[in-house]
């Protein structure tokens, strides 16, 4: 115990990390007597280093935050060339540490996980945090089934200057096994690279094994960026239909692609909770436990503990069924102008507003895109080029949109007549970042888009 540093109001009672930059220790708060997390600053740094900077810089963006999907701040401390943070401590594991004793989870246990993690990043970007590292080491799992979200180290706030590319004591890069394809090629924090992370993550709860590779695999970078993943259900038998939508959205290459907020994310595991049929934090327990983990308030076995659909959701049923109803009172006329708007189906007068999803009569759009590109037509994701299908569109006017995630988007208006085929070819004005050789990022990177709500 003599060998543990001290900390001002803070008895230090175990070592929990040692590296060059920062120390991790438990410890307990003296005149409270709570149990705390200290992260120290190494004595072999100086508090003129940046690293010092960084420390607090993290102190500061926490400082902002308060969610219980969140670690939790309680000081800043600094003391002559010594500084600390004061964090709440979470009695339980890391969910890598989970994933190491149990190799996957449950999909109602892993669903709740990464909801409680969409809470929490909701709450962060809503204030203009966006973490960058959400990862397994990274994630807390307590013994009363509590996630949070902890070690916001490399965390962009662009009201604050750049940290160093530190996480934790050992100096490590963010893990590339769970970047975003913007975060590899080094563009702007966005966070719906969060939501990239975290669906990477919500991938290997499931299936026991990250979708594009280890960290030190040299090729993962490749794969983020130009190769879909496995498909899930490869992996997982009887995979909940709207579990794998949630994964396949989130892990789309362009950000537009994915859910645009944490929240909307959380409404999509809500529901497939809802479709597993359970309560999440029940899940959680009775897989932890399962999985032998020493938990506290495990829930009895039971066949089903069944979560009924909340108000919101109710309320959303009864919105789409009465949607329905409205439609179907109006003997189709809705269907039928929707339908002649979009050029996307024949629609005669006087036939029931029978909704016909490929033309009668189509033109065909066929589109060659250098390096390449997702196509959207309509505001509809169909195919990534440059094995593009061609795609069968209704006569009129249809509007095209090229997207990569390195160049400006392209936009274009076509008219289209019955029976005919137009090509679009189009080279995109690739940026390149710095250091790719001229061959990198020529290869296609996304999967058809998940057009998916």
């Amino acid at each position: 115990m003599s060998s543990l540093p001290s900390f001002d109001g803070c008895d230090a009672v175990e070592k929990v990390e040692i590296g060059p930059v920062v120390e991790v220790y438990r410890a307990t708060q003296a005149p409270l007597g709570r149990r705390v997390t200290i992260k120290a600053l190494a004595q072999s740094i100086v508090p003129e280093s940046p690293f010092a900077g960084a420390l607090e810089r993290e102190a500061r963006l926490l400082a902002q935050l308060g969610h219980p999907n969140l670690i939790g701040l309680y000081d800043f401390v600094r003391r002559g060339d010594r500084l600390w943070l004061v964090l709440e401590f979470v009695d339980g594991w890391t969910l890598a540490q989970v994933l190491k004793k149990m190799k996957a989870l449950p999909q109602a246990a892993a669903a709740a996980v990464a909801r409680a993690l969409a809470e929490g990043l909701a709450h962060a970007h809503e204030r203009g945090i966006v973490h960058r590292d959400v990862r397994p080491t990274n994630v807390l799992v307590s013994k009363n089934g509590e996630v949070k979200l902890t070690d916001f180290g490399v965390a962009s706030d662009e009201r604050l200057p750049t940290a160093p590319e530190i996480l934790d004591g050992s100096g490590q890069q963010p893990s590339l096994a769970y970047a975003s394809p913007e975060l590899v090629l080094g563009e702007a924090p966005d966070p719906r690279s969060d939501l990239f992370s975290l669906g990477a993550v919500l991938y290997e709860l499931v299936a026991g094994r990250t979708p594009f590779g280890a960290a030190d695999d040299p090729e993962a970078t490749v794969r983020i960026r130009n190769e879909p993943p496995p498909p899930l259900g490869r992996f997982v038998p009887e995979l909940a239909p709207a579990l794998e939508r949630v994964v396949q959205r989130c892990l789309q290459k362009l950000p537009a692609h994915r859910y645009q907020t944490a929240a909307e994310l959380g409404q999509a595991l809500d529901a497939a909770l809802v479709e597993l049929g359970v309560e999440p934090r029940a899940a959680l327990l009775s897989a932890l436990a399962d999985g032998g983990l020493d938990v506290k308030g495990a829930p009895p076995k039971t066949e089903a503990a069944a979560a009924r659909p909340n108000a919101q959701g109710l309320s959303r049923i009864a919105l789409v069924l009465g949607c329905f109803a409205v439609l179907m009172a109006s003997g189709g006329f809705v269907i039928e102008q929707l339908a002649r708007r979009s050029g996307r189906a024949d629609v005669e007068p006087g036939n029931s507003g029978r909704l016909e999803l490929v033309p009668k009569t189509p033109g065909y759009l066929r589109v060659v895109v250098q390096p390449w590109a997702s196509v959207i037509v309509d505001g509809e994701a169909f195919d990534t080029t440059p094995f593009a299908r061609p795609i069968p569109l209704g006569p009129g006017t249809h509007y095209v949109r090229l997207e990569h995630p390195q160049a400006p988007t392209e936009r274009r208006t076509i008219e289209l007549v019955a029976g005919e085929t137009i090509l679009l070819d189009v080279t995109m004005k690739v940026r390149r970042p710095p250091g790719l050789g001229e061959g990198a990022g020529a290869t296609p990177s996304a999967a058809p888009a998940d057009s998916s709500p």
